[in-house]
């Protein structure tokens, strides 16, 4: 009879017991959401940059909730305060029973560095998690993903300005002009071109030593613009001229033209004709001054005369 009463009590007690059981079963099941991404990051994903260095991109993730209720996620998002930008995102997620919800996070440039500064060969990491909490506050599950960033390569290979020249007709002169990279990768010349107006007469040497010429970002680990000495050359009947010259690249990365322009002034050399002056005098082969007058000697013999007169004629009284 003890034994009886003993079995009827543990099976009351189990009774009793159930729902309290079933309850923190359904709350604390086992996992059944998940978190992935929907941007695709499969090796690294690449932000948007303007010229202007800002950035902008997306990271999209999801959350399929499998469950009979409804879920509740915190997010945390890591990544290094160095990295050249900065992701902003929801806090918080309420995906119900049966959903699949979507999450973005933007990315923008961090104002506090110098963007052009990181090198696109580079790449950053980031991680999200999402932290499944009941209404306590206590967290439950978690679930993480990673995704590596970088920036993409921006090329800028830009002529540096050159001041006005200035030369004669029948003579030469060198100008150098440089050329910086202001992107932030390595780049190269596929070719330079002079385009000069209105002086046909003018002609350029040089050009070829620009081919395939490598240039490094300008003014980062102290790179420095690249360049060469141009020879300008002008014939002798070079009539005297502005000429409007264009210097032109074409960029190796992302083959755009760019151009810087400048003047050279040609001056015509002065041809010298002196014809016979009013006072009788003309100019010799040399340009010197010959005078045609004949008076001063005509002075010279009247004295010789005189003074031979003098010599031979006999004074009187002698």
């Amino acid at each position: 009879m003890t034994r009886i009463s003993t079995r009827i009590i543990a099976g009351l007690i189990i009774v009793l017991l159930l729902p309290f059981s079933l309850n923190a079963s359904a709350q604390f099941e086992p996992q059944s959401w998940e978190l992935g991404w929907v941007t695709d990051v499969e090796g690294s994903y690449e932000v948007e940059m303007e010229d202007d260095w800002d950035i902008s991109g997306e990271l999209v993730v999801f959350i399929e909730n499998s469950r009979q209720n409804e879920l509740n996620v915190n997010f945390d998002l890591e990544w290094n305060s160095d990295t050249p930008f900065e992701v902003d995102g929801p806090e918080t997620g309420t995906i119900a029973s049966g959903e699949n919800l979507s999450f973005t996070f933007t990315l923008t440039e961090n104002g506090d560095l110098d963007i052009r500064s990181f090198s696109p060969s580079d790449t950053y990491g980031l991680t999200l998690t999402a932290e499944e909490v009941v209404a306590s506050g206590q967290t439950v599950s978690t679930q993480e993903v990673d995704a590596e960033v970088k920036l993409p390569k921006i090329f800028n290979l830009q002529p540096d300005d050159v001041e006005d020249q200035t030369m004669f007709s029948g003579t030469w002169i060198e100008v150098e002009i440089l050329i910086s990279n202001w992107g932030n990768n390595k780049d190269a010349v596929t070719s330079a071109e002079i385009n000069i107006r209105s002086c046909p007469n003018l002609n350029v040497e040089g050009l070829e030593q620009y081919d395939n010429l490598i240039v490094e970002p300008t003014e980062l680990n102290n790179n420095v613009a690249q360049g060469f000495d141009v020879k300008f050359v002008t014939s002798t009947s070079h009539p005297g001229r502005t000429c409007e010259v264009t210097f032109s690249v074409i960029s190796e990365g992302d083959e755009r033209v760019r151009s810087t322009t400048f003047d050279v002034k040609v001056s015509a050399a002065e041809i010298v004709e002196e014809d016979q002056s009013s006072d009788g005098s003309s100019s010799s082969e040399n340009g010197l001054s010959e005078s045609s007058s004949n008076l001063a000697w005509f002075g010279l013999f009247e004295l010789y005369i005189v003074l031979i007169l003098a010599f031979y004629y006999p004074r009187r009284g002698e």
